[in-house]
């Protein structure tokens, strides 16, 4: 195996003998099928969840035929202005894993698994690397931690169990096998007599998997009689993938055109429900929004440069840009925007 017969990270893994499966951590944790994730390399589609100019991704790979281990990468790749993952980066990274694992991942097994020090790997937070983990013990149907045991007993009496001895692991072990119907009684039940303390470490493992209606209508009660601004925050996390599109749209639309959402909301909605904000009246109400919480329009020009580079929102929001009719404080911000931009080519 040398850097010349490899194109793509997938041929690397193929090539080596492993199984795979493939991440966008983005914005938030969803899988990527082997085959969007081989034309996502090969710049046949724009990367679906961008952040910071960067493509992020969480790889898991095993070799049966050599050990019960499975390894994890963690890489990051820097994206173009179409959000096209960067040739050149992807190739680099690619050498210097081919230079210094090579044959290593064919014939070893821990060692061989372990990425040299180079620019395109990161290292998430304790929360993401904690439901990353969860999510891929229950796709791979590995065995319990027993972390999760203690977790249920925690959340079936909440009033009687001390949530100190839980760890982060373990509230993300509990999200995750949501669908467990103990488990998911307990939550319903239970969800609103939570400390804030599990309370925000579970609506953030929340917005890494599907929540049915019933959980939908408790973030969002939780969401509008919250005492703190941190659970209002986890709450609309929590809600991201919920099943319930059309209960979260509304509840969405009223907070946006009607609501008073503080700056983190605003960031939230972006991050994690942009891709309401593909609809034209909904993106113009939440951008103007966006200019009242911060009149020197940094706020705007960073979200702009967020949305812009997401498939999703890029064409409603470049469209929304082009317009006449703008209310006046939306074409104020864009022609601050427009000036920043000619100001830095003029600098350079």
């Amino acid at each position: 195996m040398t850097a010349q017969t490899i194109n793509t990270i997938s041929e690397f893994l193929l090539q080596a003998g492993t199984e795979y499966r493939v991440y966008d951590m983005g914005r938030g944790i969803e899988a990527v099928d082997a085959q969007l994730f081989m034309n996502l390399e090969n710049n046949l589609l724009p990367v679906p969840c961008p952040r910071a100019g960067y493509a992020w991704f969480g790889l898991v790979f095993w070799n049966k035929s050599l050990s019960h281990e499975q390894y994890i990468w963690f890489v990051k790749l820097p994206i173009d202005e179409r959000s096209l993952i960067v040739q050149a980066a992807r190739n680099q990274f690619l050498e210097t894993v081919v230079e210094a694992l090579g044959r290593e991942l064919e014939n070893t097994n821990a060692k061989g698994a372990q990425l040299p020090e180079n620019p395109y790997v990161f290292t998430p937070s304790q929360q993401q690397l904690a439901d990353f983990n969860a999510l891929i013990r229950k796709e791979l149907l590995l065995s319990a931690r027993l972390g999760l045991s203690k977790a249920i007993a925690y959340i079936k009496s909440p009033s009687i169990q001390t949530w100190e001895d839980l760890a982060l692991q373990d509230i993300a072990d509990l999200a995750v096998n949501i669908d467990r119907k103990d488990i998911e009684h307990a939550i319903h039940k239970n969800l609103t007599s939570l400390p804030v303390q599990v309370l925000t470490a579970l609506c953030s493992s929340f917005e890494n998997i599907e929540i049915d209606t019933v959980l939908s209508d408790k973030l969002i009660s939780l969401f509008e009689g919250a005492r703190y601004a941190e659970i209002q925050h986890m709450a609309l996390r929590g809600l991201k993938r919920s099943k319930n599109s059309q209960q979260v749209t509304q509840f969405l639309h009223e907070l946006i055109e009607r609501g008073h959402p503080d700056t983190e909301c605003l960031v939230i909605i972006a991050g994690r429900h942009y891709r309401l904000l593909a609809q034209e009246s909904l993106l113009r109400s939440y951008l103007l929004k966006v200019i009242e919480h911060d009149s020197s329009y940094e706020l705007f020009k960073g979200i702009y440069s967020d949305l812009v580079q997401v498939p999703d929102t890029r064409f409603a929001l470049l469209t929304l840009m082009r317009q006449n009719d703008l209310p006046t404080p939306l074409s104020e911000a864009i022609a601050s925007l427009y000036a920043s931009v000619t100001n830095l080519k003029s600098a350079s």
